[in-house]
């Protein structure tokens, strides 16, 4: 094999002693930044989700508020928001006061927004509804404990040409908080809020629905089953009033938690509706009156055939002249007004007479709707634990009550409730011992693995054994390996040094020896290198051969 020369077994054995200087201050560099990176992580936080798959707008709203709030976050790639375990119901009571995240689609922007050149007629009817929708899905989550809502209307199209329109409808869906739920009045509150914001949209045509699939109204108002419901809800509402009232009264006097109180109302549902018609003879008043009178005597004009002798005057009737014969004697006067008194006499006389009287007769007109939800009899238990008394040595006491005790409640409840006998109502009071309550069964706390510090404290105590485990598994050996190595330099250079005179004067009798000091170690080793390469690059192979 040829053997190198000089100057390329020093480049040679320059660059491997060089890459093996990089290589151990590499791994050294590693070590530490592990070290540090164990650390952080040991020290750093759990992050909890706050909000996932948020949209651009929604999440650039949610960032700008949690760092108004100074509140550390980090943002995921699918666009959720975390934070802190320790800051997660501060970060969100601080965004649900300011109302976020909201709802990415646009209400009342779509109408500001400049509308482009030759819009039709249809489009601008959907941007109008789908605003509509938007703006009523947005005041509805106002509302205490709904956290989202999305309205969907059907508003047919108005026609001259049709007799009977559709009517319009409303759906609206509701995302309650976890363990919420909506009242009675509130989800009233929000049917009538829709339907008063949509023109021609009756109440009744308005459906609600929660993320369960829970009707939440009935759409129809009419129907038995709503109205049943509404008649339960009535009754119950009537007799927790009862209830509480009896127990809010007899708590301050027997103790808390000493009085049972149930309360059973009857209440009739029935409607009623009455007409009352009342006539009193008794009085009365004349509203008109009419009278008529008629006399007629019975010789009072001609009867019989008409014709020439019935149109004579009186006295001339009688036999027809002769003609041709004496002539008559005409009758004196006394004889005609004789004849005539003789005739008065003789005729029959009739008399009529009529009268009319209309009177106004005392009426009264009476129409009566019974109210719906009539109250018709209460029955009341209430059950009085027994009276405890505390001795002057703290021992506790306790003693039946009295048949003045009970008869002076019974009393009292009667007088607050408004019992009446005469409608059957009852009530039973009834003093007896209450069982002692088993003591509470203590809760169980949550694991100790399970707790936040032990967690907390493992990546602490993980953290410190894992820079441990790097400081005694790298940087020890690399320490000792650069210390070792130093220490071999030093004792080669020394020796061969101490070995070689090394003249640095033009006498040779006085040669000078390498200081024990390493200053003067590397400066004697550069000046031998300058003055004699080849015994310099011999000791670098011994070097090299001793280390392998």
């Amino acid at each position: 094999m040829a053997e190198l020369s000089p100057g390329v077994a020093r480049g040679v054995v320059n660059a491997v002693a060089g890459l093996k200087q990089v290589g151990m201050l590499a791994a050294v560099a590693a070590a530490v930044a592990a070290a540090i990176w164990l650390v952080i992580w040991s020290q750093g936080q759990n992050y909890t989700v706050l909000y996932g798959q948020l949209s651009e707008r929604e999440g650039g709203q949610v960032m700008d508020a949690l760092n108004a709030a100074g509140i550390e976050f980090k943002l995921g790639p699918t666009g959720a928001v975390s934070v802190p375990e320790s800051k997660v119901q501060e970060a969100r009571l601080r965004l649900a006061s300011q109302g976020l995240p909201q709802s990415d689609s646009m209400g009342i922007e779509m109408i500001q927004k400049e509308s482009a050149l030759g819009t039709s007629s249809l489009m601008e009817t959907a941007r109008y509804q789908s605003m509509l929708e938007t703006e009523l899905a947005r005041t509805i989550v106002k509302v205490q404990g709904v956290q989202g809502a999305r309205v969907h209307l059907a508003l047919p199209k108005p026609s001259v040409f049709i007799s009977d329109p559709r009517k319009a409808t409303a759906s609206v869906m509701l995302q309650l908080y976890p363990g919420r739920k909506l009242e009675p009045g509130q989800v009233a509150a929000i049917v009538h809020l829709v339907a008063s914001s949509v023109p021609e949209l009756a109440a009744g045509d308005v459906t609600l629905v929660d993320q369960a699939g829970t009707l939440l109204n009935a759409p129809d108002e009419t129907a038995e089953a709503a109205v049943s419901t509404r008649q339960l809800e009535y009754t119950r509402k009537l007799e927790d009033g009862y209830q509480r009232r009896i127990i809010e009264m007899l708590e301050p006097m027997v103790g808390p938690g000493r009085v049972r109180a149930t309360v059973t109302a009857d209440v009739d549902f029935t409607i009623t509706e009455e007409t009352h018609e009342n006539y009193d003879p008794q009085k009365t008043a004349v509203r008109s009156e009419q009278t008529s009178s008629e006399n007629r005597k019975g010789g009072e004009g001609n009867g019989g055939i008409p014709g020439a002798l019935s149109n004579q005057p009186p006295g001339t009737s009688g036999s027809p002249p002769n003609v041709g014969g004496p002539a008559s004697v005409p009758p004196t006067a006394a004889a005609t007004a004789a004849t005539a008194a003789a005739i008065t006499a003789a005729e029959p006389t009739s008399t009529a007479q009529r009268s009319t009287r209309n009177f106004e007769v005392d009426r009264t007109l009476q129409y009566v709707k019974q109210p719906v939800g009539t109250l018709k009899r209460l029955s009341v238990g209430v059950v009085l634990d027994d009276w405890k008394k505390v001795g002057a040595d703290g021992a506790v006491t306790t003693a039946p009550m009295s048949d003045t005790d009970i008869k002076r409640f019974t009393q009292l409840v009667s007088e607050s409730i408004g019992l009446k006998t005469e409608r059957g109502d009852k009530l039973d009071v009834l003093n007896q011992a209450f069982k002692t309550d088993a003591p509470p069964v203590p809760v169980e706390s949550a694991p100790l693995l399970e707790q936040p510090w032990i967690k907390q404290l493992g990546k602490q105590i993980i953290g410190a054994a894992l820079v441990l485990l790097v400081a005694f598994v790298v940087l020890r050996p690399l320490m000792k390996s650069l210390t070792a190595a130093a220490a071999r330099f030093g004792g080669a250079a020394a020796d061969e040094v101490g070995a070689d005179r090394v003249s640095l004067s033009a006498k040779a009798d006085n040669p000078i020896k390498l200081s024990p000091s390493f200053e003067q170690q590397l400066a004697a080793a550069r000046t031998l290198v300058g003055q004699d390469p080849k015994r310099a690059a011999q000791v670098v192979k011994d070097w090299v051969a001793t280390d392998g």
